[in-house]
């Protein structure tokens, strides 16, 4: 009886086990996307099988160049996204099976140089040939691809995934005035001669002439919608910051690019990367040029640091030129991102050159690295993929025309404390610029939330940089998950060549949302300085966190970094002076902005303002010498005494973008200027001459202007 019960069990057993080999066979797949759908906060798949084709090789934008690439078909002809990626494409093949089944067909690609793709890295350069090479592949009849429906691209992605789609829109309006040109070149141009020939050769390149027949006949290729992620359309924004070099993300970027190109170098990257932290915090300081620093960490030098965005290097990896030209897009950044400002840019320049609604834009409270994490990422993949959804048939269309299109995290007491609100535009026309005047340790001023006059005017409040013993970088916009995003500043604030200037506590909650500006009245005793200014929310307990920051690098009456027409266009770009240091007499001025942000300052609270001369390693120091270069030690070391002045003829101030809560009783909504601001307050000459001080900069016109109110 033993046996023949324990022949019954096992029997039972065979069939259950059975059973499940056969349901996963045929329900696996359904079930792990419905799993991995859900987990994303997608809509359950669509039915239809999906296919995998592996091991596609397309040739490339030049010669030599061949394209690792991998395809997720459906069973008919659907909308096809395209992913480009040089981290690895089998690393997210999960990601573009599931959004397979949300009724894409997805073409996921290796860029040049790395992992399976042939050629060398290029760190954002050609890119647009190589995406126009790519869709031309898809597009040839002989390829049999009857899936393909080339009326409806999409692209999706973040970082330089992002960065790839404004390529692929450049290359493709490119080649479009190239053939009506019809220009004649040959059919493939090497590598080199791109590189010698600059933006113009790869403008020529993508018309792929026939020299025998004109031009090719091809099949024409629609971008329907494009999601770029945490990206901006010009690499050298994100390299150079109000002049000074963003020496940390360069020196993690490259690091991570040259020690993650094979799959063989996964194995060893958490080695690397603990190696490379090791050796950059024994070397960063000691050595005073990159030449050195690059040589102390073992990594190749692979970029040039010409800081002329009108450079041919930096021409290159411009793609600037796609916004005019931009299919209906969704820009997502995070207030802490290496990218914020440049997906700013992007997304105003779309606003202005395209009817409302063709862009939408959303901020969260994250940090660049956050971005493909859970939370963020969940976000990021369901909101992109409505949105491109929308625009290629696969779901109706908002048919509500006045939805608000600018989505941002308002950021509380701390940074994941908050609430999604929204606006019709960025930055929001709601925000009304509030003054306040800098004194010495104190921020006063007109606002209805700090009302209270600054305390007894110092004339002057100083600091002492030392280059050799530089003001360190804590939190912010940087690439390392452990240094960026919100940060408790107090061991920052408590150094001596750090300035504060503290408001008193807030009587109310004051949301700010846009960018903040400053205006500083400087003695220097050099030339060349950095100024670097951060925004802090300092809660009732004493611990300060930061907000948003900006820098400013001034190289003297000499400075040669940027022709009148780049400083022109950067004016007409973010829509002030930023970056701006006229002389004023014996002091000069210097106009910064701050990053942009959404936070509410919660009542009890009180905002600060921090001054110093440099945050390093995330950006280059700056030794007080007007020939210095990046590159080389420089040729003298001088430390550079700082008086920041607050007096009568020279009134530094803040003006922060307040949004007031509906039915609050608030200003006319527009920018302020001092004068008006001053009109609240009691008289007396400083708050009478604070209203001319924006226009006048010299001494001697200040002396004026006190005569004529007198």
């Amino acid at each position: 009886m033993f046996s023949s019960h324990s022949g019954g069990r096992a029997g039972k057993l065979v069939v259950l086990v059975s059973m499940a080999v056969l349901a996963m066979r045929h329900f696996g797949p359904r079930l792990l996307l419905r799993l991995m759908s859900a987990f994303f906060g997608l809509v359950p798949p669509r039915p239809g099988k999906i296919r995998r084709l592996g091991n596609l090789r397309v040739p490339g934008g030049s010669d030599g160049v061949v394209l690792s690439t991998v395809v997720f078909s459906r069973e008919t002809k659907a909308p096809t996204l395209l992913i480009r990626t040089p981290y690895c494409m089998s690393a997210i093949e999960l990601v573009a099976y599931v959004i397979a089944a949300q009724g894409f067909n997805v073409v996921l690609q290796d860029c040049r140089g790395r992992f399976e793709s042939s050629g060398a890295q290029s760190f954002a350069a050609f890119e647009d040939l190589d995406g126009v090479a790519t869709l031309e592949w898809l597009a040839e009849p002989q390829q049999g691809f009857s899936w393909f429906d080339p009326e409806r691209v999409v692209m999706f992605g973040i970082s330089y995934l992002g960065i790839v789609q404004w390529a692929l829109v450049a290359g493709l309006d490119r080649q479009r005035h190239a053939d009506a040109s019809s220009m004649e070149m040959t059919p493939h141009v090497a590598q080199g001669q791109l590189e010698s020939a600059g933006t113009e050769a790869a403008v020529t390149r993508v018309s792929a002439l026939d020299s025998d027949n004109g031009p090719k006949s091809r099949t024409r290729v629609k971008i329907a919608a494009i999601a770029p992620l945490f990206c901006a359309s010009r690499a050298h924004d994100v390299f150079f910051q109000g002049g000074a070099f963003a020496l940390d993300f360069y020196l993690r970027y490259v690091h991570f690019m040259l020690y993650m190109r094979k799959k063989s170098d996964l194995k060893w990257f958490v080695y690397n990367v603990l190696l490379f932290e090791v050796r950059l915090r024994r070397h960063a300081t000691q050595a005073l040029g990159t030449d050195a620093l690059h040589q102390n960490l073992a990594l190749p030098k692979l970029f040039k640091f010409n800081p002329r965005p009108s450079s041919q290097f930096w021409k290159l990896r411009d793609y600037s030129d796609a916004l005019a030209c931009a299919p209906p897009s969704f820009i997502a950044t995070g207030w802490f991102d290496i990218f914020l400002e440049g997906s700013l840019r992007d997304y105003e320049a779309l606003s202005r050159m395209h009817a409302p609604g063709h862009a939408q834009l959303l901020v969260g409270p994250w940090y660049h690295l956050e971005s493909v994490g859970p939370t963020a990422f969940r976000i990021l993949l369901r909101s992109s993929i409505d949105f491109l959804q929308q625009h290629t048939g696969l779901a109706l269309p908002d048919s509500d025309e006045s939805k608000p299109s600018v989505r941002l995290w308002i950021m509380g007491a701390r940074a994941a404390e908050g609430q999604w609100r929204s606006f019709r535009a960025w930055p929001p026309e709601e925000a009304t610029e509030e003054l306040l005047l800098l004194a010495a340790g104190s921020l006063g001023g007109g606002s209805q939330h700090v009302d209270e006059q600054p305390s007894a005017l110092s004339r002057r409040s100083r600091l002492v940089y030392d280059p050799l013993q530089p003001t360190p970088s804590l939190g912010g916009c940087l690439f390392s998950p452990r240094l960026a995003g919100e940060k408790e500043q107090s061991s920052l604030e408590r150094r001596k060549d750090v300035l504060i200037f503290d408001s008193k506590q807030l009587a109310a909650d004051m949301v700010v949302v846009g960018r903040a500006r400053l205006r500083l009245f400087i003695k220097a005793s050099q030339p060349n300085f950095d100024i670097f200014a951060r925004l802090c929310d300092v809660h009732p307990s004493g611990l300060s966190y930061n907000v948003c920051d900006a820098v400013l690098r001034r190289r003297g009456p000499s400075d040669r970094s940027q022709s009148h027409q780049e400083i022109g266009a950067r004016r007409t770009w973010l829509g002030g002076v930023p970056g701006e240091v006229a002389d004023a007499g014996d002091a000069v001025v210097a106009e910064l902005v701050f990053s942009a942000t959404a936070k509410c300052f919660r009542a009890g609270h009180k905002v600060r303002l921090l001054v110093a001369s440099g945050a390093f390693p995330r950006f280059a120091r700056h030794f007080g010498d007007v020939e210095q270069t990046i590159e080389a030690e420089p040729l003298e070391v001088q430390g550079c005494e700082i008086e920041v002045l607050h007096d009568e003829p020279r009134p530094s101030a803040l003006w922060l973008p307040v949004l007031y809560a509906p039915g609050s009783e608030s200003p006319a909504r527009r920018r302020r200027s001092l004068a008006e601001a001053a009109a609240k307050w009691p008289a007396s000459p400083l708050q009478r001459s604070s209203g001319l001080a924006r226009k006048i900069l010299s001494v001697a016109s200040l002396r004026e202007a006190f005569r004529v109110l007198a």
